[in-house]
Formats: structure tokens, sequence, C-alpha cells
């Protein structure tokens, strides 16, 4: 019989109910089925979070809450492995990427938040009108969370969608992608084992298209945070909207990496591989644009092509291999389609790796591929393909290459290459993204607010900055009138 990952409400997991098939990327094969959740799991999930977040949970004190955070660290931690191949068996990245980055990097912004002090319930401010008053200023949880998580890093999602809203003392239920949602039940359960109240973090599972819209809709809900495209981005906000749900998005990228002829080539080369490669460029800051200085190309594109045909291509699920699967068959078709319609608008390709007979027959991939021939800004150069696909443009001047870099209607991330730190600076400065690298790219911090600007969203994740997007203000006046400025408002109306 085929394993069922059921929902996880109010501290229990429940199986029953229509299926959905959850199959492996790798090669094809049935893992088994996930719950394709309805209006009622979906209430019951969020009647559940309501009332333990009335009940006990905002009444947590922070400290409290960490000492669960840290908790569910150590749990993970004892589990990697078998969270690393949970994660590239649904995905199909390479296990090695599963074990060396995506799990580790999950469990240090887990622990992050367990430890960081920056966050505070309030503080006090002075009135400067009002001699001898005081504020407090307190940063109120949201209520329930409706956090949707995509399909192409569910683990590292599942913890940004969960970790600080909770810290913030919010409660949460989480619907991951029906296509990868295997950690993020996994994350839940051991959420309880952790001490997490019942209730604090539910999960439901189902499509977008229905449990999703069930999720977002219910009145209770009192913020939104979504991760995905950015036309769906703007659909639940506009259904957000109609409940004046606060909704934070982080949304598509085109981002660029640009390289000037004085950068350390070698470097630039593998942090540019690193950019687009990495995941098979599946990632919403995925560098899916190269913009060279002209006189370094040709140079450039020779060692860009000998570490790609050295990268190793076969099972992810063995140590050996380097390049992931695609991870769903929806996602390559879409790939299929853009790269042809790039060819087909003049698009040349510089490089197309041949996959024949080294990856598994079942699998879902796609060559890591690159291309030049395209001007910046028009169509497919504005169309995040979300695959391994590199577009190529050169520049002269440094002007021209912030042009061309900010030529895109999204703004995600962006990755600077030079030996000059000041006009790495002043270039970094000028682009239009939530996060610039110099002389590195896909480096996340916990501590580093993350999100995007223009049509690559609203709102940040991580640090600071993102416990606070999971709040809102709360003024609190104290007075006492000992400077009698509260008479003399008074006296305008009363005599």
């Amino acid at each position: 019989m085929e394993k069922v990952f059921g929902n996880i409400i109010n501290g229990k997991e429940e199986t029953d109910g229509e299926k959905i098939p959850v199959k492996s990327p790798v090669d094809g094969h049935l893992i088994g089925y996930i719950v394709d959740s309805g209006m009622d799991e979906v209430n019951r999930a969020v009647d559940s979070s309501m009332e333990t977040f009335n009940g006990q949970w905002k009444h947590t004190e922070i400290a409290d809450r960490q000492k669960m955070i840290g908790k569910l660290a150590d749990i993970i931690q004892e589990k990697a492995e078998e969270y690393a191949n949970l994660e590239s068996i649904n995905t199909g990245k390479t296990i090695r990427q599963s074990t060396f980055m995506d799990i580790p990097l999950a469990i240090s912004h887990i622990r992050y938040f367990a430890e960081t002090d920056e966050f505070k319930y309030e503080r006090k401010i002075e009135h400067p009108e009002y001699p001898g008053t005081y504020g407090i200023i307190q940063n109120a949880p949201m209520g329930v969370v409706a956090s949707i998580a995509p399909w192409n890093v569910p683990f590292l999602m599942a913890v940004w969608k969960t970790i600080p809203p909770l810290l913030a003392g919010n409660t949460v239920v989480l619907k991951p992608s029906h296509y990868t949602p295997l950690t993020a039940i996994e994350l839940v359960k051991d959420m309880k084992k952790a001490g997490f109240p019942d209730g604090a973090a539910n999960l439901i599972n189902g499509t977008g298209r229905k449990a999703g819209n069930y999720l977002i809709e219910n009145k209770k809900i009192g913020m939104i945070s979504f991760t995905g495209s950015t036309n769906t981005g703007i659909k639940i906000m506009e259904q957000g909207a109609k409940g004046l749900k606060k909704v934070t998005l982080e949304l598509g990228g085109k981002s660029p990496n640009i390289v000037f002829s004085d950068a350390d080539m070698e470097h630039a080369a593998k942090g540019v591989i690193f950019g687009i490669f990495l995941n098979a460029g599946q990632l919403c800051e995925s560098a899916s644009r190269l913009i060279i200085e002209e006189s370094a190309l040709d140079s450039f594109m020779e060692k860009m092509k000998k570490y790609l045909q050295n990268m190793k291509a076969g099972n992810p699920m063995d140590y050996e291999t380097d390049i992931s699967a695609i991870t769903t068959m929806e996602q390559k078709e879409k790939i299929e389609k853009l790269v042809s319609e790039t060819i087909n608008a003049g698009g040349n390709v510089l490089y197309s790796r041949d996959l024949a007979g080294s990856v598994p027959e079942s699998g879902t991939y796609f060559p890591p591929t690159m291309l030049s021939g395209l001007k910046a800004g028009s169509g497919i150069s504005d169309e995040e393909i979300f695959g391994p696909v590199l577009t190529v443009y050169t520049f002269k001047t440094e002007k021209e290459a912030i042009e061309i870099a900010n030529s895109t209607k999204y703004g995600l991330a962006a990755g600077v290459w030079t030996s000059d730190m000041a006009k790495a600076t002043r270039v970094a400065g000028n682009i239009e993204a939530g996060t610039v690298w110099i002389n590195e790219y896909h480096l996340l911090s916990a501590a580093a607010p993350r999100g995007g600007f223009k049509m690559s969203g609203i709102g940040r994740e991580l640090g600071l900055e993102g416990i606070l997007e999971y709040t809102q203000t709360r003024h609190i006046f104290m007075g006492n009138n000992e400077s009698g400025m509260s008479d003399v408002a008074y006296g305008i109306l009363l005599k």
C-alpha cells in the first residue's frame, strides 16, 4: 500500500479524503499521496490556529518561544540525513546540495531565530509635544498567518514561512506546494516534538487553486505570506485586498551577474555558474542574465564551458552528481517552450549540454544551456525562465552595464564582479534589486533581509525586518497631565 502524507491539524495527522499523487522527478517513481484538502480541512486548520493564538500562544514570552525554536533545530540536526533524502527524492535536486547546503542552511536559520536578541515586543518613546508623558510602542502579532510556500526549495521555504511568524507571536497555517510537501510535513511534525502547542503550526496539503484559495479567503486569516510567481502573487494580493489582509510577496526574478574585465575571472566563472545552474536554475534569485564586459567575453566563455563540461550528469541521489532534475514536468515544458521562442527570436545557442544516456530515463531533466544574441529588455530577455538557462549580454561602459541590469520588470537580486571595490559599491548602489552580492552569489544570511524591488515582490523575509513584517504596531500613550498640556487641549472644546 502506498504511503499517504496527511494534513497536520491540531497536532494530529489526517489522511482521509481525496488524494493527489506525489512523484519523484529523479526517475518518475510514485513516492506516495497527499490529501487534496477542501474547505472543511482548511477551515478546521484555521480555527485550530486561531484558538491556539488566543488561548496560549500570544501570551507566551519571546524567550519561551525561542527555547522551542532552539529545540526544533536540535531535533532536525539529528535527522539531517533523513531530511536531505526526502528533499532530494521529492524535488530532484542533487543529494549533495540537500546534504551540504539546503538542510544545514535551514538549520542555521532556525538557530538564528532561536538566538537573536534584535526582536523586542515593545520599546519606550518620549512625546516631545507633551512633557511628562511617554509612549509604549508594541510589535503586536497579526494573528493567524497563511503561509504559502513554493516547490523549488520546500524545506528552507517552510522554515522561513513558519519560524519568524511564530517568533513574532503569530500562529501559522502552512500550505506547501502539492508537488513537494514532504519536508514541510516532517517539519511541522517535529515542531510538536519540540514543544510547540497543538495548532501553533498547522499544515494543509492540496493545490493552490483549491486549498490555497480557501485559505486566502478565510476571514480569520490576519496575514498572507506568499512565495511564488509574479502572476500568482498579483492574484493573491487582489484576493487579500477584499479582506484588507496584510500581504507579503516574494516573487519572480531575472537577476543579472555583471562581470567587469578586472574581475578574478576564475572566481567569477565559478560564481556565475553557481548563480544560474544551482538547483537547475529553479531559484527565484537565480542569476539568469550574464552581463559581461565586451573585451572579456571570449575568454570568459571558454572558462564557463570548461567548468560546465566537467559537471557530472547522473542520478541526483548519487553524491557524485552535479546536475539537478527539473522538479515538475510542467516546468520542464515551460522551459522548453521559452528556449524555443528565444531561438526563434534570434537567440544563438552558445552551449547546451548533452544529457542523453547519463540521467535516469524516466526523470525530468533539461540541459544546462547558454544563449546569446538577444536585445536586453525585450520579450524573452524580460521573462523568467526558471530553469538552467543563461542569457548573455555584453557592455562597454559602466553606465551601459547598469542600464542592462535594470532593463527588466524584476528586481530581486544581482551580482557584481570586479577587483575595484569603489566601482563595485557604486554599481551595486545603482542596481534596482533587494539583494546585491559583490564577488559572490547565492550566499544567504538569516540576519539579512531578503526581498524584491519592482515586480519581484513586497515586504521582506529574514533578519529583523523579516520578523517585523509579521507584526502590527500599537502605540500606548501614557499620560498624567503633569505639564497641564491636556487641560490646554481639552479647553478647545470644554470651558
